[in-house]
């Protein structure tokens, strides 16, 4: 296009005018948003690569922003001390918005939402989102935090848990036509010191019979204390069993015939409990930082490594995939298709992983805790388990119990081809009293899964030489299983064969095992009696869905012997089962109706034809459920069923009872149950109680208790460790399970709620949490809320007429509207609106005539005149509020601070 050579010096000359007219030519600010465009204060979610610290006061400019107190924000975003001193100055400063780069929630563009973290690590850029409330922090790289578990081998304990005792129990009672069972059970941790605590398990039973009286038991079958050193090793003392040997508290030592029975004494030895397993078998790590979610292509020069899809925030990849080396990783970052950038970051692997090289070991010893009492000898143990070579280990046990000396070596490896996975493990044990035992396992997975079982056991009870609770038995078994997918169902193989060998009895003929004397003379082979038991059986299920229904089928044929000693049995047979459920949801309740037949034929049985014909009804609310069912069932044989049950978990508990009733041509019964399970943390801050059962730690939440005593309904909305979420009331406290020695997370969430009369979001410090928490620990969340009421209204004075231009006192907002119309965000119930109209100062009831969601609609008040003193004190003392009142000549009318004092 030809441009005339006098237009660039017309184009020159208008925009130096422009630029010199600029600041004399600019319009002011528009009557009544002159605060607004001086600064104000608002309340933001503060926010770092997804990780949010919460809602925090900034002041807010047109032109930046900046944080009123940046420490607390740091600290609850849980970055180091070196950043806290370097960032919290850079946010002291008024930043740019950078407001143009926020996502918008109608259509957001591939990119938005990201800032390049600064090289500075003394600055901070920010994108203030002002459609979300929200300020997203980009510090420099150095800076951020881990989006995970801690890059070293060990996890750390959150240093601001607090120790509690952490209790929870179940009851169960169970009755029918005479007879009664009622069951008690609980375990319990108390946090004692830094890295201690002691454990308790406990249970109580009664049972009760017509015409054979009652008996009742209670024993404590754990009640030890517990030391970790250096989170590797620990130190156990009191009394306690073997389970905890087979698990990372106690290390990987899966003995199958060593006895380690319960004792009371002391245990020795290292623990994988704080062991990071997430970092097993990674590199150097690789942090993508992702505005948005996206996926991740991780290319090793032009070959994939491995592709990635992740959520917003901080990203550490998982590289265990990754071939070792060093080579440059080139990370291209896609969001809604488009590639929007790629980084490139060293990477280092040396392929030896921690596990590799993990030697575990544990001693013990003590006085052994027997089913006979007038057994209490002494025993030690130990065990040793050492990697060989990458996924293959040797672990070595030995015991000596009740004098007798025992020996265990277990080999156990793993080995993979492509998809496919081969596990083994073959032990072998010896005994001085002549124990012998082999076991073997193997299992193979792929599309196909098999296992195979083999154990042969000889022990002590087989020659009668060591006939105590404590010998070992004498069986053979093997069991094998095939399972396939076929035809969009699955086909399962099983196969069992058992050989228990058992003594005669005793001249007395009191058997040994319960409470006989031991023989005088040793037993003969020939008094070892064997009976085997074997069973075939093949099966083939499927669940289809046709339309709203589940349809689930399941054939099968099975084959069974048994040894009796009034002659061997055998069973031959076919089933068939038939079922079919249709859930129908509503906004507030779950209703499943579901019909079944059965089918089944035996070798000596008429063929058993049956029915079942039930329906549950489910009602949720936020912090728990209730549900109803009922069924009625009937078989071929006249036998007939009804049974009706309830289940409801709230802020006491989850209670489960049934009551069925049963009729058949000799006789009829009912039969009841029920169970209750509860849990609850005592500690520093006082008694929280929570429904779930089963866990050594939790979070204590605290809610806040508003001052407005109308306030009712849901305040906030947390989950724990991907739990069902959990709305709680205000003021509301409550005990979340956490399972312990396991890195989770805590999520605090703002919840809509349309019957609360105000708008309510989390505030303070935090809305997550990643925690790692030992037994006998918890963690204080408490929650604070940021409270905004709404009033929409028009104030008129006492003639009807609108006070137009008013300014509202109660709170810097902007001045009322022509007809005197205002729309009022308060933190807290204003009852009363206080507005300056010129030197005139006027009061208005606030009187709600409806609601609608979170808006409070006052309508047309009227205002009547108020004296410069009668004005509230909390609003009088506000500087603005002085100001206005000076520019009207009405601040010599206020009374002095001292009188105002003197006055109260």
């Amino acid at each position: 296009m030809h441009t005339h050579p006098l237009s660039h010096s017309r184009l020159a000359i208008a925009l130096s005018l422009a630029l010199v007219c600029a600041p004399v030519c600019a319009r002011p600010v528009p009557a009544g948003f002159e605060e607004l465009a001086a600064g104000q204060i608002e309340r933001l979610d503060v926010r770092l690569m997804g990780r949010s610290a919460g809602v925090w006061p900034v002041f807010v400019t047109p032109e930046g922003v900046r944080l009123m107190d940046p420490e607390p924000v740091l600290a609850a975003l849980e970055l180091s001390e070196d950043a806290k001193a370097v960032l919290a100055p850079a946010l002291s400063h008024t930043l740019p918005r950078n407001g143009h780069l926020a996502c918008q929630n109608t259509a957001p563009e591939a990119g938005c939402g990201y800032l390049a973290p600064p090289e500075d690590p003394g600055t901070v850029g920010v994108i203030h989102d002002e459609s979300e409330g929200v300020l997203n922090l980009f510090p420099a790289r150095q800076w951020l935090p881990a989006a995970g578990p801690e890059r070293e081998r060990y996890h750390r304990p959150n240093e601001r848990a607090q120790n509690a005792f952490i209790h929870q129990q179940m009851l169960n009672v169970s009755g029918g036509s005479g007879y009664l069972s009622l069951s008690a059970l609980g375990n319990g941790t108390v946090g004692v010191l830094r890295n201690a605590y002691v454990g308790v398990d406990w249970n109580y039973n009664r049972q009760q019979n017509r015409g054979y009286g009652s008996r009742d038991d209670f024993s404590f079958n754990d009640f030890y204390l517990r030391h970790d050193v250096a989170r590797t090793h620990y130190v156990q003392v009191g009394r306690m069993d073997r389970r905890n040997l087979s698990s990372s508290q106690g290390g990987n030592f899966a003995f199958g015939m060593l006895p380690l029975d319960r004792f009371e004494g002391a245990r020795f030895g290292t623990t994988q409990a704080y062991l990071d397993q997430a970092a097993v078998g990674q590199g150097s790590p690789l942090t993508v930082l992702l505005s948005r979610n996206a996926r991740v292509d991780a290319y090793d020069g032009e070959r994939l490594l491995q592709t990635f899809y992740l959520e917003s925030g901080i990203n550490d990849l998982d590289t265990t995939r990754f071939p070792a080396g060093s080579y440059i990783v080139s990370l291209r970052i896609f969001e809604d298709g488009t590639l929007v950038r790629t980084e490139d970051a060293p990477f280092n692997k040396s392929g030896v992983t921690w596990d590799d090289t993990s030697v575990q070991w544990f001693v013990q010893g003590g006085r052994l805790i027997t089913r006979d009492a007038r057994h209490h000898e002494g025993a030690v143990q130990a065990g040793l388990r050492m990697p060989l070579r990458p996924n293959l280990a040797m672990t070595v046990g030995s015991a000596i119990v009740d004098k007798v000396a025992y020996g265990e070596l277990r080999l156990e490896g793993r080995k993979a081809f492509g998809t496919h996975e081969f596990i083994g493990s073959s032990a072998m044990l010896r005994g001085d009293d002549g124990s012998r035992g082999l076991q073997q396992q193997a299992s193979y997975r792929h599309r196909v899964s098999g296992t195979v079982y083999h154990q042969r056991m000889r022990g002590g009870a087989c020659t009668g030489n060591y006939l105590n609770p404590e010998s070992l038995g004498c069986s053979d078994a093997l069991s094998a299983s095939l399972s396939a997918p076929l035809a969009g169902g699955n086909l399962y193989f099983g196969y069992t064969r058992r050989t228990t060998y058992t003594l005669g009895r005793e001249r007395n003929d009191v058997p040994w095992f319960d409470g006989g004397l031991p023989p005088i003379a040793p037993w003969q082979p020939g008094d070892r009696q064997g009976q085997l038991s074997r069973t075939l059986q093949a099966s083939y299920s499927r669940t289809s869905q046709w339309r709203e229904m589940s349809i689930a089928a399941r054939a099968g044929a099975f084959t069974q012997h048994t040894g009796a000693t009034e002659g061997p049995r055998r069973d031959t047979g076919v089933y068939l089962n038939l079922a079919v459920s249709r859930v129908v949801r509503t906004p507030m309740t779950t209703r499943q109706d579901r019909v079944g037949v059965d089918l089944q034929h035996g070798r000596d049985e008429q063929p058993d034809i049956g029915y079942r014909i039930g329906r549950t009804r489910r009602w949720e609310w936020g912090t728990g459920y209730r549900e109803l069912g009922g069924e009625v069932s009937g078989y071929s044989n006249d036998q007939k069923s009804a049974s009706g049950s309830l289940r409801q978990q709230d802020d006491y508990g989850a209670t489960a009872a049934a009551v069925s009733h049963y009729r058949s041509r000799q006789h009829s019964d009912t039969a009841y149950t029920a169970t209750h399970t509860s849990s609850f943390a005592w500690g520093r801050s006082g008694l929280f109680w929570g429904s779930e059962y089963g866990s050594g730690a939790g979070v204590a939440v605290q809610v806040q208790s508003p001052e407005d005593l109308q306030l009712r309904g849901h305040a906030a909305e947390v989950r724990v460790a991907g739990a069902r979420r959990q709305l709680l009331r205000f003021g509301q406290r409550r005990l979340l399970p956490l399972s312990t020695y396991t890195l989770t997370r805590a999520e605090v969430q703002d919840v809509s709620a349309h019957d609360v009369a105000a708008a309510v979001r989390v505030d303070g410090q935090g809305s997550g949490q990643n925690l790692f928490l030992p037994p006998g620990k918890i963690w204080m969340m408490p929650i604070e809320l940021d409270l905004t009421y709404t009033f929409i209204g028009s104030a008129h004075d006492d003639e009807g007429i609108a006070l137009q231009g008013a300014r509202i006192l109660n709170a810097p907002l902007p001045t009322l509207g022509n007809d005197g119309g205002f729309i009022a965000d308060f933190p807290q119930r204003e009852r009363t609106l206080y507005l300056l109209q010129d030197s005139r100062l006027m009061e208005c009831p606030l009187q709600v005539r409806e609601q609608r969601s979170v808006v409070l609609l006052v309508g047309a008040v009227r205002c009547q005149p108020l004296a410069v003193d009668r004005l509230p004190a909390k609003i009088q003392q506000q500087a603005r509020v002085q100001r206005l009142l000076r520019e009207q000549k009405l601040g010599e009318q206020m009374p002095s601070v001292a009188g105002r004092r003197a006055q109260l």
